[in-house]
């Protein structure tokens, strides 16, 4: 091969290198501007968003308003209800909505429960739930309903505090039959009433179905332990058994009088 032909082969590979190394870089150019065009995009919508909060935020309308709410008609002020942000009121008075007001009597139709409102209303005005509202379970699940449509975080606090706090009682709850399945609250209740005492503790020493249901594995466990109180599940899953305050003893053929012994059912046919 001549020198000529080593010459032309080396411009045309110097040439296609050239082609590559452009259309490489036009295509990572190319690239590169519609990230950054992408990128413009999700500032310029984060920005928007974060303006539209801001109006949401800003309660234009001012004074005194009408509700029409279910037929029931309130009147209070635009500062009562938006003194709390972010909620369905500052929405409200924002420049975000169009207000529709009655021709008649200038109200606003909001449809939901009127007689629920007022509870609503009376906690806008002195941020207070009255106790017999707490307690009233219908009541406080309704008004937890509307509390989250009006998106009146405060309210809902409140009135999901009872559930927050009887969820942190059964947590720390120690059963009085420490380590037993078979009973339930109440079921353990009763027993300590047949006991006589309502808060007393009791030790799982014995379960059948963990050590074993022959005479040795209970005496074994039960023998010498002071007051006991048994309990036996059926096949039917009937609930019966006895409490015996004297002792269990191995001794064959011995038997012991015990006048504060009783027998009990908890379910039973």
């Amino acid at each position: 091969m001549t020198s000529t032909n080593l010459a032309t082969i080396h411009n045309q590979i110097a040439q296609i290198k050239t082609r590559f190394a452009e259309e490489l870089y036009g295509q990572v150019t190319e690239m590169a501007t519609h990230l950054e065009e992408k990128l413009a995009n999700v500032s310029n919508e984060e920005k928007g968003w974060k303006e539209t909060k801001i109006k949401l935020g800003t309660t234009l309308v001012k004074g005194m308003v009408i509700f029409n709410v279910g037929d029931d008609k309130f009147t209070t002020s635009v500062e009562t209800l938006t003194a709390e942000k972010a909620t369905f009121f500052t929405a409200l008075f924002s420049k975000q909505w169009q207000l529709e007001r009655n021709l008649q009597d200038d109200s606003i139709f909001i449809d939901r429960n009127g007689k629920l409102f007022t509870h609503i209303l009376e906690y806008l005005r002195t941020s207070v739930v009255l106790d017999d509202v707490v307690n009233n379970e219908t009541l406080r699940h309704k008004l937890i309903i509307e509390a989250r449509y009006f998106r009146l975080h405060s309210l809902i606090e409140v009135l999901t505090e009872p559930d927050r706090s009887a969820e942190i009682q059964q947590e720390k709850r120690t059963s009085d039959f420490l380590n037993g399945t078979l009973l339930t609250m109440e079921q353990e209740k009763k027993l300590n009433e047949f006991y006589g005492t309502s808060n007393q503790k009791w030790d799982l020493i014995y379960r059948g179905s963990r050590d074993g249901f022959d005479s040795n594995a209970f005496h074994t466990r039960c023998d010498n332990q002071g007051s006991t109180m048994t309990v036996v599940r059926s096949t039917n899953n009937y609930l019966f058994g006895g409490y015996a305050s004297v002792g269990w003893t191995s001794a064959y053929g011995a038997y012991i009088n015990d006048p504060r012994a009783f027998l009990f059912t908890l379910t039973n046919p």
